[in-house]
């Protein structure tokens, strides 16, 4: 067998056309290869001079790198430039007209610009698939990794420093596979809050306590979260309250819906498993879910069993505390507020004299003894926090606010 594929190989060689074939062949694959030479060494030479980062919209630092190049001389002055609008900000005195701002940034396309002795550029591109991505790319030349990753943590703490006085709010994206963040906003004091009784100090030192035994858990092999559960009528201040104490305790405040069609018990137990450090997680009318399922709406994806164990799982993240609120107690499953995943719940009800009375003197802080007269005659749980503190909004003048204080009471 192997002397019959050397004849073989012998008559092949003798042949000319064959050999002729087989030389152009090589000539051809080498040729292919040398073409490829020169980009092979321009490539590592790019690398050896210039170095690049990556970011793209689906990362909170890229919306915090893009206003950093919008405050650069390059970025205000570009002539090349994509136009966004942004809702009025009532904290901006330039927005008083009710007007939206217009935000300019360079356009996506390649843009050039000197930073600190160094020649950057940038280069932006968006692309449209199953969601809208905008990638930015920033070279350096010459630079190394070290100067522009010290570049990225200082955009990224003069973003967080502006914001040192707010509360971050993170919603799921629109496939809820990631939290995004949604606004930031003042932070608000939890004394802001009229509450009934000592609810207010007893929710505050507890969420304290709770941050301040960490050590306390690991050491009785107790998983480090809390649940919190505020149920009551509509208007009475549950979710006011949850912002409040994220304002107190310096915390993010993540917002999520049960009803949301996009999740499903996957997506709801990695959400849970990576909120952002220092989180309240704000799990709004959750009785809705159960509504939900009860009529077997299709577009609700999230099983309770999912639930669950998204909520105080194996996997479940640990350091963070969650909040879920309802106007109807009685429609929860009794699996989901035992104690262990809802340690502590507070009834939030229709005002009492104490609270009417409170609203009223921030308000009016010199009528204290007309509104104790007022008190006298005002049933107590009747009206929500919420329709007392509109009516106060809506009358400038106290006897007309009394006035129809009275009128919603009857």
């Amino acid at each position: 067998m192997w002397e019959s594929f050397l004849h073989l190989l012998r008559a092949q060689l003798d042949n000319q056309l064959f050999v002729g074939g087989f030389t152009l062949g090589l000539i051809g694959l080498a040729a292919a290869w040398l073409r490829k030479v020169p980009g092979l060494v321009w490539g590592y030479f790019n690398r050896v001079i210039i170095v690049t980062a990556v970011i793209d919209s689906r990362n909170d630092l890229f919306g915090a790198l893009i206003t950093w190049i919008n405050d650069l001389p390059f970025g205000r002055g570009s002539r090349f430039f994509t136009v966004i609008q942004e809702n009025a900000n009532p904290d901006d005195e330039s927005s008083a007209n009710g007007l939206p701002r217009l935000l300019y940034s360079p356009a996506p396309g390649f843009h050039v610009f000197w930073f600190q002795g160094r020649v950057m550029w940038i280069h932006r591109d968006v692309s449209m698939n199953l969601q809208v991505v905008d990638t930015l790319r920033i070279h350096v030349l010459f630079g190394s990794r070290k100067f522009l990753e010290g570049l990225l943590e200082d955009v990224l703490k003069r973003t967080y420093a502006r914001l040192a006085d707010h509360t971050l709010m993170f919603t799921v994206d629109s496939w809820a596979e990631n939290w995004r963040k949604s606004d930031a906003r003042p932070r608000r004091a939890i004394n802001s809050v009229v509450l009934d009784g000592d609810i207010r100090q007893r929710l505050l030192d507890d969420a304290q306590g709770f941050f301040g035994k960490r050590s306390w858990y690991a050491a009785m092999g107790i998983p480090w979260r809390r649940g919190y559960l505020l149920y009551g009528p509509p208007g009475t201040g549950k979710t006011s309250v949850a912002f409040a104490l994220a304002g107190e305790l310096h915390l993010n405040l993540c917002w999520l819906s049960l009803t949301n069609p996009k999740l499903n018990d996957q997506t709801i137990s990695m959400l849970l498993q990576k909120t952002p450090a220092r989180s309240l997680i704000l799990i709004e009318d959750v009785d809705a879910f159960f509504a939900a399922r009860q009529k077997q709406d299709e577009r609700i994806a999230v099983s309770f069993s999912g639930l669950l164990n998204a909520l105080d799982g194996v996997a479940a993240q640990e350091g963070r505390i969650v909040f879920l609120t309802t106007n109807h107690r009685e429609l929860l499953d009794a699996a989901l507020i035992r104690p262990g995943r809802i340690d502590v719940e507070f009834k939030l009800d229709l005002a009492s004299r104490e609270q009417i009375a409170s609203m009223f003197l921030r308000f009016y802080p010199n009528q204290e003894d007309a509104i104790a007269a007022l008190l006298a005659s005002l049933p107590e749980r009747v009206l929500s926090p919420a329709q007392i503190q509109q009516a106060l909004l809506a009358h400038a003048n106290f006897a007309d606010a009394i006035a129809a204080l009275r009128t919603l009471a009857r």
